[in-house]
């Protein structure tokens, strides 16, 4: 399964910006070009604290994707904001903790581009069951991206 074209697809990520750069054996990266209509402020360059939530959760959806190459939906995730995101650039970094056949477990560290840390969270995703029969179905969505 190619992860990172699967996200490139998602009109949410296209919508927010947001890019799967890498995706294998459980491991992720992805990133999003701050802009203005990114920011919690009027004034300055904040990231708004939904736009780093929805970074983690994307790039820890797709390590659990790239580990057990199905989808995967979000059960719940924790995340702890640690610096405003102000700079050009955030960066995510997604590595599975545990798969298992109902549940995996991701952690997450969001960067700016200069390394600095400015979120961690920790995701649990739902493994196993049939996709096909549910909202996200695997097999539909790799049939568009193939016949794209």
């Amino acid at each position: 399964m190619d992860v990172e074209s699967m996200f490139e697809y998602m009109p949410f990520n296209q919508e927010v910006g947001i890019e799967i750069t890498h995706a294998a054996d459980g491991h992720a990266e992805g990133r999003i070009d701050l802009e203005d209509r990114h920011s919690s402020s009027p004034l300055t360059r904040v990231a708004h604290g939904g736009v780093t939530y929805a970074l983690a959760d994307t790039v820890g959806g797709a390590a659990v994707i790239s580990a057990v190459e199905d989808i995967t939906p979000t059960i719940d995730m924790r995340i702890d904001y640690l610096a405003p995101g102000t700079g050009e650039v955030m960066l995510g970094e997604a590595d599975c903790t545990r798969v298992g056949e109902s549940v995996a477990t991701v952690d997450v560290v969001i960067t700016d581009g200069e390394g600095e840390r400015l979120a961690t969270a920790r995701g649990t995703y739902k493994t196993g069951g049939d996709s096909s029969d549910s909202a996200w179905d695997a097999e539909e969505t790799r049939n568009r991206i193939q016949g794209e």
